[in-house]
C-alpha cells in the first residue's frame, strides 16, 4: 500500500512539473498585459480589488491544485480518464498529417466547441450548475475569475477535454491550441472595456460578452456561454450582446441560494443547493400548497 501510495505522489510530482510551462505561460501573459489594462481601462470603476477579501479568495483557487495534488486528486482523474476512454491511443491519426497551424486552429476550435456544450449543460443541470455556481460567486470580475472553479468542474472539465487530446492531432499542436485556449479564457474575464464591432462581435467573444455572462441580469442568465468563438452562442440561440454594459455580477438565485466569499464554502455549496431544492420539494408536495 505505501509502496503504491509513492508511486501515485511521484506521478503527481512528474505530471505537475511537465504541465508547469503550459500553466505559468497564462500566468505570465496575465500579469503582464492584462492587469495594467484593469487598471488604467477597466470595464466597472471600482476600489482596487487587491484591498477586499474576494482578491485573495481567488488566490486561494489559484493555489488549489497543489492541495488536490496532495489528495491525488489528478491520480484519481487519470484513473477515471482511462475507465471512460481506454488507454492513450488516438483516435483519428490522419488529423496529424494536416498542416500544423491548421492542427493549432483545430485545437482551440475543438477545446472551445467542447466547453461550449459543457458550459451549457452546467447552466441548465441542476446538478451541474450546484458546482459551476461557484464560478458565478465572483461579485468583482477580473482576470483572478479564471481561477475560480470547484473541483468537481475541474474533473469535469478534465474528462470533456480529453476528447480533444485524443482526437488524434499532434501533441504540441493540441498543447499549444490549449495553451492559446486557456489564455483567451484570462483575457475574456478581464475587467477591460473592450466590446468588438461589426462582424467581428459575430466571430471572436470579448470580455463585454462575458461580463454579461457574469451579470446578475435575468435576461443574461445562461448566455454568452462560449469562450473563444462566438458564433457558437449566435448559432444555438445563447447570445446576448445589449448596448449597455453591465454593472452587478455574481449569483442572481433566491437569497436561500446565496453563498458568501468563503472558500470552505464554496466547497459545500452543492450540498447546501442540495439542500434548498429539497426543501423547495417537500414545501410544494405539502397538502394545502398553493407553489
Amino acid at each position: 500500500m505505501i509502496r503504491e501510495l509513492r508511486s501515485a505522489a511521484r506521478r503527481v510530482v512528474t505530471t505537475l512539473a511537465a504541465d508547469l510551462p503550459t500553466v505559468l505561460l497564462p500566468l505570465e501573459i496575465v500579469a503582464f498585459t492584462a492587469l495594467p489594462f484593469q487598471a488604467f481601462w477597466p470595464a466597472v470603476r471600482r476600489r482596487p480589488k487587491v484591498f477586499g477579501y474576494e482578491y485573495w479568495l481567488d488566490v486561494i483557487y489559484g493555489c488549489q491544485g497543489i492541495w488536490l495534488s496532495f489528495l491525488s486528486f489528478f491520480v484519481v482523474a487519470q484513473w477515471l480518464v482511462v475507465a471512460l476512454y481506454g488507454y492513450n491511443q488516438r483516435w483519428f491519426p490522419m488529423l496529424a498529417q494536416l498542416p500544423f497551424w491548421f492542427q493549432v486552429l483545430m485545437a482551440v476550435w475543438a477545446f472551445d466547441f467542447v466547453v461550449y456544450w459543457r458550459h451549457r449543460l452546467e447552466h441548465a443541470l441542476a446538478v451541474l450548475w450546484s458546482f459551476h455556481a461557484v464560478h458565478h460567486t465572483a461579485e468583482k470580475v477580473d482576470v483572478l475569475t479564471t481561477l475560480r472553479l470547484h473541483p468537481f468542474e475541474l474533473l469535469l472539465g478534465i474528462l470533456f477535454n480529453v476528447v480533444v487530446i485524443r482526437a488524434g492531432l499532434d501533441p504540441t499542436a493540441t498543447a499549444l491550441g490549449s495553451t492559446i485556449y486557456l489564455c483567451y479564457n484570462y483575457f475574456i474575464h478581464a475587467n477591460v472595456r473592450i466590446r468588438f464591432p461589426g462582424f467581428i462581435k459575430y466571430v471572436l467573444v470579448s470580455p463585454f460578452m462575458h461580463q454579461w455572462h457574469h451579470a446578475t441580469d435575468q435576461a443574461a442568465a445562461g448566455k454568452n456561454v462560449g469562450v473563444v468563438f462566438a458564433w457558437h452562442d449566435w448559432l444555438f440561440g445563447t447570445a446576448y450582446h445589449p448596448k449597455h454594459w453591465p454593472t452587478q455580477f455574481g449569483l442572481c438565485g433566491p437569497p436561500a441560494e446565496q453563498v458568501g466569499q468563503s472558500y470552505w464554502r464554496h466547497l459545500l455549496y452543492p450540498l447546501q443547493f442540495l439542500l434548498v431544492r429539497m426543501a423547495g420539494l417537500r414545501k410544494r408536495a405539502a397538502p394545502g400548497s398553493t407553489s
